[in-house]
Formats: structure tokens, C-alpha cells, sequence
């Protein structure tokens, strides 16, 4: 992982620490999935941001094997 300094003003810095202890997360944890979401959401405009984070959490639950890829000849 890399490391970068950049500028934040305080009202966004307090958004994103409330963000981090409403979802139980670590400032840093909170404003990489942030930053998911948002790249999301400006790559995919037609998408709630609900349904992006579904697509997200889905993704997670497929990478740690809890759900297998839809085989369509199976339906």
C-alpha cells in the first residue's frame, strides 16, 4: 500500500471520522471504502448508491468464497 499526504478541510475531515465510527471502522479503513463508492458512483451514474454498495459487499463475499459465480446452463 502506498503512503501519500494531501489536504482535507475540516468539515470533510469531521464527516469522514463520523463516517468511520458510525460504520466501526478506522479513519483510514473508512476513507478507502469512501473513496470505493464515490469512483463507483461517478463510473456508474445510472447506480444508487445503495446498489453500488451491494455490487461492493458482493464482490468481498465472492472473493472470500461465500458465494459462487452464476452458472447460467444450471438455470
Amino acid at each position: 500500500m502506498t503512503r501519500k499526504t494531501f489536504a482535507i478541510d475540516n468539515e470533510l475531515l469531521s464527516a469522514l471520522n463520523l463516517f468511520a465510527k458510525k460504520d466501526q471502522r478506522d479513519f483510514s479503513s473508512a476513507l478507502r471504502y469512501a473513496l470505493k463508492i464515490g469512483l463507483a458512483a461517478i463510473e456508474n451514474p445510472e447506480m444508487n448508491i445503495e446498489e453500488i454498495k451491494d455490487v461492493l459487499e458482493a464482490k468481498i463475499d465472492y472473493q472470500a468464497g461465500r458465494v459462487l459465480a452464476l452458472d447460467m446452463d444450471k438455470i
